[in-house]
């Protein structure tokens, strides 16, 4: 697919922003939270982790997005996308664990997981919400699907594989938007090959699920039922292959 995220810029969106009026997980999002996402291209180690453990847990925190995690959202798919930031989002002391790449993409599809249509309605029954009573940030995040699936298509041919399907993953994750609904088709055949067929027992299921959501392809297996009435099972940042712990250097 001949996509790329260069239509975003990362910087003008962290820089711009009015980080004053918006709330994390710890209050005002001023002024840690624009230092977190700056240091996400850092290079350095520390700074990166710290960002990292910002993401997971300030700014999405027990599957609870803040105002703050909205403009936090476009950022991380933005920096994604961009191209001058490519070798930053790989520094040399990964090693062969799981690439901060991946790691972004993780936190992408946790964000998009938490604020689904099904997230949305699973919170309605159990707040017992009026039907018609808005969730501003689930719709400003989900409004965000379709200027930040380019970002994360540019990472469907990946060198590696677990960037591949934490890609695909996301990608799943935004083709539940009717926006993007016309990707589903020429999606299917990398679900099919990649995501149905992976090591993980939860992305072979992801990819039942949606093969069968869209009507494509071959449903491979039953799509799994959450027996629980977190719906954790979708987020992927419960998987300590994905992320690791948060009192560690999570590379």
């Amino acid at each position: 697919m001949n996509m790329n995220g260069d239509n975003l810029n990362p910087y003008a969106i962290v820089n711009l922003t009015d980080w004053a009026n918006l709330e994390n997980a710890d209050g005002l999002a001023f002024p840690d939270t624009p230092a977190k996402l700056r240091d996400l291209a850092s290079g350095d180690l520390s700074a990166v982790t710290s960002s990292l453990n910002h993401l997971y847990n300030t700014l999405l925190n027990d599957g609870v997005v803040y105002s703050a995690t909205v403009p936090a959202f476009r950022y991380v798919a933005a920096l994604l996308g961009d191209r001058p930031s490519r070798a930053a989002l790989a520094p040399p002391w990964e090693g062969g664990k799981f690439p901060l790449r991946g790691k972004l993409l993780t936190w992408l599809a946790n964000v998009a997981f938490d604020v689904s249509v099904g997230q949305e309605q699973r919170i309605r029954e159990w707040g017992k919400y009026s039907p018609t009573e808005p969730f501003p940030n689930f719709v400003d995040i989900r409004s965000i699907y379709p200027e930040a699936f380019p970002s994360v298509a540019s990472y469907f041919d990946d060198s590696d594989s677990r960037v591949v399907e934490a890609a695909l993953v996301v990608a799943v994750r935004f083709l539940e938007s009717p926006a993007l609904a016309m990707h589903r088709r020429r999606l299917t055949p990398l679900v099919e090959n990649i995501l149905a067929r992976s090591s993980s027992e939860w992305h072979r299921s992801l990819a039942s699920e949606a093969l069968n959501a869209w009507g494509q392809g071959r449903v491979l297996i039953e799509s799994y039922t959450d027996p629980l009435p977190s719906g954790e099972y979708g987020r992927v940042h419960n998987s300590q292959e994905n992320r690791g712990s948060v009192d560690e250097p999570p590379f």
